[in-house]
């Protein structure tokens, strides 16, 4: 049984594989249906029509439309927060520049800008889903951020009076030249190339900003 805690939704997975493909398969096109339709306009017979499944079974799971919706948005919220793995021994600028360059591939695919334009097209009929969001994305981001810079700071990599402001200074600059982008333009996202020459020169000016000083 998995159980979408920011949601209280409990789906009992199913035990057989042809189960699963199934639930599987009802996932996948409620959550292509929902991402490009909205909540709104997108019915419960348009999803089993296109997912070939039974309102008997999609019940089974799903009690309601709002359960459904619920599921679908943890379940791209939970995939898309792949655990971060800080090296303190390796080369800051390095193993700054790959966190970096990792959020920027999440927060500017397409997929996450639909789900967080769906998120806050929907905050007042679902804020568990927005408070969610804000947990398992950005506060969770910035925390696993905090937590290194503190790390290189003991070690005497880097001379920062405060980590948490210093956090907020590293993302802030990563994410203001496409953050206008993200929330209101359906422009193609930017190269990896892009990204990744964004990343480094961010994490080279933000370094030399606290860099330590010797004397």
């Amino acid at each position: 049984m998995r159980n979408f805690e920011s949601s209280n939704v409990y789906v009992i997975e199913p035990q057989s594989a042809r189960g699963k493909a199934r639930l599987a398969r009802m996932l996948e096109v409620a959550t292509e249906l929902f991402l490009r339709d909205g909540y709104e306009q997108t019915s419960i017979d348009a999803i089993l029509v296109r997912s070939g499944g039974s309102k008997a079974t999609l019940y089974a799971y799903f009690p309601t439309k709002q359960d459904l919706f619920r599921a679908v948005i943890d379940s791209v919220v939970f995939n898309s927060q792949r655990p971060d793995e800080f090296d303190v021994a390796a080369d800051a600028r390095v193993v700054l520049t790959e966190f970096a360059a990792s959020r920027l591939r999440v927060v500017l695919s397409p997929q996450h800008r639909a789900i967080l334009g769906l998120i806050i097209a929907e905050r007042e009929r679902f804020p568990d889903l927005a408070a969610m969001y804000l947990e398992r994305g950005p506060q969770r981001s910035h925390c696993l951020l905090v937590a290194h810079l503190e790390a290189l700071r003991r070690n005497g990599h880097i001379d920062i009076a405060d980590v948490n402001e210093a956090a907020e200074f590293f993302i802030g600059m990563l994410k203001q030249r496409w953050n206008a982008q993200l929330l209101l333009v359906a422009a193609p996202a930017p190269s990896d190339a892009a990204i990744r020459e964004h990343a480094e020169r961010v994490v080279g000016r933000f370094l030399a900003a606290f860099a330590r000083q010797t004397h």
